[in-house]
């Protein structure tokens, strides 16, 4: 009996109470932590679509100045191909692009100096849209938005 008395003083080892205690403490940092996680990937996400949109409408730009350079007169030649993705006009002056799957689109409006007014770019999660600014009141308006695609 001696002997099986000191084996059970001598074991070591958690307590129910701790392990749930250690749990509780677990779950309550998670419950703060994945709202802010959740929110850093949405702006990692917003920042993302953002970064693309710009990229296309760079190369949509250069490409609007060299083709209008070589064409040499006033008319606007809209290139078929803008960074891989594929552009065609529509009859209102404004121009849709869409890449081969369609999850991607791109719309963009030009000025009759051949410039780019207004841009838009849609991802299939994300809308990013740029427009020129205009200064009002020595406020200016215009720049990047981006915001969630309606589901």
């Amino acid at each position: 009996m001696k002997k099986l008395r000191e084996k059970c003083k001598n074991k070591k080892g958690f307590t129910m109470v701790e392990l749930i205690v250690v749990i509780v403490i677990i779950l309550v940092l998670a419950a703060v932590l994945v709202p802010s996680l959740l929110k850093y990937i949405d702006k990692a996400n917003q920042a993302n679509c953002k970064a693309d949109a710009a990229t296309i409408m760079s190369q949509l730009q250069a490409d609007l100045a060299g083709s209008n350079a070589l064409s040499g007169d006033d008319a606007v030649d809209v290139p078929d191909q803008v960074s891989g993705v594929s552009v065609s006009k529509k009859p209102s002056g404004e121009v849709a692009a869409a890449d081969v799957k369609g999850s991607v689109q791109a719309q963009y409006q030009l000025n009759d100096d051949g410039e780019v007014t207004s841009f838009a770019y849609n991802n299939g999660k994300y809308t990013a849209v740029w427009t020129v600014g205009a200064v009002t009141s020595g406020t200016a308006s215009g720049g990047w938005t981006v915001a969630k695609t309606a589901a």
